[in-house]
């Protein structure tokens, strides 16, 4: 079938990549629009050293033939070979809106860089100056709830400063450690952590204050579940989704903190739909070792999980339980 040449043509010219075709010894015998725009001059006709004597030496480069406007090129191999009508195909792109958008991403990234360590430095300053004060109210209002009982009437407003004072310590504890996770480099594989263990270990800190929220804490985990992490964030992990669990427990339900495999890895989960969604916002209640989970719990717990390459969810048991599943890689 013979191909009409201005109808070729006419389709070349749609083109945004240049093409410029030559015959064996150089001479421009063919340019599309695209070519003619980038090289702002008329090549046809032309030897392509002329135009630009690189072109001819080398098979591809970058080139500038004006300022804000940078040009890739590349040489095809031969074109028909052996034959009267041997040539070669000469590639042109426009590379310049390219360019600019990585140069905007790296000074949209150092922006991002700097902004996250102010962050930091502004979390790390507020911290700093809040623990002192927080902690002479913490240690003050329990020296005066020794002093002060009933039925003296200052004994309940001694006893709320005593435990706001608590509850703002753990904020101060979990924003700080939010800020340290999300600024820390990362550690690499870290080491194998045995699940059941982490679970196991965090337990008893929680017994008494299940105990004084009338709920019943067990533990159901798989012996084989381990994953690459570090080990202290994971305790972390496990504590404030307890923490989580039980400010949305109803009196007399049962918290099972469980692990189980899913999809290539593990699954940590504990049922959040005794009280509802909202529950997911409030304190818990304080364990014997002085641990208490607010709604930064969530937060950190986004954040160790994500720490990890894995994700956290709120997903449905198969008794149809709401729960709070973190999904960690195996």
């Amino acid at each position: 079938m013979t191909v009409d040449p201005e109808l070729l043509a006419a389709a070349l010219d749609q083109l945004g990549t240049g093409l410029l075709v030559t015959s064996a010894d150089g001479t421009v015998v063919a340019a599309n629009q695209a070519t003619r725009d980038l090289l702002g001059e008329q090549a046809t006709g032309k030897k392509v050293g002329d135009t630009v004597a690189a072109m001819a030496a080398e098979d591809s480069g970058r080139w500038s033939p004006r300022p804000g406007l940078v040009v890739e090129w590349s040489w095809s191999g031969p074109l028909l070979p052996g034959t009267p009508h041997e040539g070669r195909c000469l590639v042109l792109r426009d590379v310049s809106h390219r360019i600019a958008d990585r140069a905007r991403l790296r000074r949209q990234n150092r922006a991002l860089a700097e902004l996250v360590a102010m962050k930091a430095e502004f979390t790390a300053a507020v911290s700093h100056e809040l623990r002192t004060p927080v902690t002479s109210i913490a240690a003050m209002s329990e020296l005066l709830g020794e002093e002060v009982t009933e039925p003296d009437p200052l004994a309940a407003p001694v006893a709320a400063v005593a435990r706001n004072a608590q509850r703002l310590l753990g904020l101060i504890d979990n924003v700080t450690e939010l800020a340290r996770i999300e600024n820390a480099a990362p550690t690499g594989t870290g080491e194998k952590v045995q699940l059941e263990g982490v679970v196991a270990e965090a337990l008893p800190g929680w017994t008494g204050a299940a105990k004084a929220a009338a709920v019943h804490l067990t533990a159901h985990a798989d012996p084989d579940a381990t994953v690459q992490g570090e080990r202290v964030l994971l305790r972390r992990l496990v504590d404030a989704m307890i923490g989580i669990g039980l400010a949305a427990a109803e009196p007399g339900a049962l918290l099972t903190v469980g692990v189980t495999a899913t999809g290539g890895g593990w699954r940590v989960t504990v049922p959040i739909g005794g009280r509802g969604g909202d529950r997911l916002f409030t304190s818990s209640p304080l364990t014997g070792d002085g641990v208490r989970h607010d709604s930064t719990a969530l937060m950190l717990c986004r954040a160790i999980v994500a720490r990890h390459g894995g994700r956290l969810t709120t997903d449905t048991d198969p008794e149809g339980a709401t729960v709070l599943a973190a999904h960690l890689p195996g």
